[in-house]
């Protein structure tokens, strides 16, 4: 397109954003062209929107279960062997190697928590009283829903109080204050069953939340001092757990820790929970690849809507042509239209995906009132609630992606736009 004074007029200037903007609106046939425009729009906005609100709620579980449960067990783990190992000197050793933020004696070992209201299957995990207390997703202000965490570890054998989860509370039908015996397993087999190695009642000093059912409903804290005394017989697995600065990072520390060990068996979190995590991740990939081909199917509408779009202005592409647009200049227009569709899908997708993620337990607790049951099941999905993370890159790339495909499905349209002959377009006019 030329200007009065004959020079060339830039490209993309206000005459060719004015002619897409209008482009967009109603047709001299009808409203099918804007029709198809709005369901392309629509349907890039919807895309994008589900592919961020569900890489941001698989994001968030994994994040969210990987804080637990690294909060809640340490990193790396030293099998402890008879009694008579130095335990004491083993944890200075480990301690003092860089990186290390602590190393503590652990026992672990499953029992049968049993009261008059019920019995069921738990772990017993076995800190000192100093240990647990420096582990703030257990007894921090907001986990300690019940009780106190005051005689924990008090008394001759670090005493008779336990912590235990919410949700086991709950099932066991105790409170703070209340009894629970506990049974070892482990014993001879008779015709009617097998014996107990031991049992003993503890009093529930504290209840815990972590917001993560399965912790919630298996675990209870005793003392160090009096499981060595309960477990005595019973072989529980005695360990000293220990956590490092970064626990993606294993390989800066364990070498180090391994050398302390000397031949005694380790394992880390990797081994115990990394395939879980490493699942988790291939899902999350394949799920995107997924959605990111939804949103460019979504984009794939716009090549509709723009062939329509310039069967349609036909007659209005002749007289521009006739009236000095190049083919350029034409190309640019329907590249405009198309692009206005994608770019302004993409943001409202962005906008309508953040909302949700914001706004998500809400949500969650409309439509589970709404439809009369419960959407996000703790006993299934472990959280109390919805757990959801946005990435800011995460967010781009999706941006991106929309954007890319939008602009490549204008291409062929204006392109064909283009390349009309003016007078074979008139001719039928």
């Amino acid at each position: 397109m030329k200007s009065r004074t004959g020079a060339a007029t830039p490209p993309f200037n206000f005459f060719e954003w004015m002619v897409a903007r209008r482009y967009l609106g109603a047709t001299r046939s009808g409203k099918g062209v804007s029709l198809i425009s709005i369901i392309a729009f629509g349907g890039i906005s919807l895309a994008v929107a589900v592919l961020i609100i569900v890489m941001s709620v698989m994001q968030g579980f994994r994040a969210k279960l990987l804080e637990q449960m690294l909060g809640l067990n340490g990193h790396v783990f030293v099998q402890m062997g008879s009694a008579e190992d130095p335990v004491d000197d083993l944890i200075a050793k480990i301690a003092g190697v860089p990186g290390v933020t602590g190393a503590a004696p652990l026992i672990q070992a499953p029992v049968y928590a049993t009261t008059s209201a019920g019995e069921e299957a738990v772990l017993v995990r076995a800190m000192r009283r100093d240990d647990l207390l420096e582990l703030s997703s257990i007894t921090g202000a907001e986990q300690i829903v019940g009780g106190s965490i005051d005689g924990f570890g008090v008394g001759k054998n670090g005493g008779s109080e336990i912590l235990i989860g919410s949700r086991l509370a709950r099932a066991l039908g105790v409170s703070a204050g209340n009894g629970v015996t506990l049974i070892t397993g482990g014993g001879s087999e008779t015709a009617f069953g097998r014996i107990p190695v031991r049992s003993k009642t503890y009093i529930v000093g504290a209840i815990f939340e972590v917001d993560n059912s399965q912790y919630d409903s298996t675990i209870i804290f005793m003392p160090l001092e009096q499981a060595q005394v309960f477990f005595s017989a019973s072989g529980a697995n005695k360990q000293i757990e220990v956590r490092v600065e970064d626990p993606d990072r294993l390989n800066l520390y364990v070498p180090a820790i391994e050398a302390i060990a000397e031949d005694r068996s380790m394992t880390d979190w990797t081994r115990i929970i990394g395939p879980y995590f490493e699942a988790l991740k291939i899902e999350r990939n394949v799920m995107r690849l997924i959605l990111l081909l939804i949103v460019a199917i979504a984009a794939l509408n716009i090549i509709t809507g723009l062939v329509m779009l310039v069967k349609d202005k036909t007659g209005d592409i002749a007289v521009l042509r006739t009236m000095g647009a190049t083919q350029g200049s034409v190309m640019r227009i329907f590249f405009i239209s198309g692009a206005l569709i994608g770019v302004l899908g993409t943001l409202t997708g962005v906008v309508l995906g953040a909302l949700f993620v914001t706004y998500i337990d809400a949500i969650e607790k409309g439509l589970s009132a709404l439809f009369g049951t419960d959407l996000f099941n703790a006993e299934i999905y472990f959280f109390q609630q919805i757990p959801a993370e946005m990435q800011l890159g995460e967010v781009a790339t999706i941006a991106g992606w929309s954007l890319f495909m939008s602009f490549i499905s204008t291409i062929y349209p204006a392109w064909r736009a283009a390349r009309l002959d003016p007078v074979e377009a008139l001719r039928y006019e």
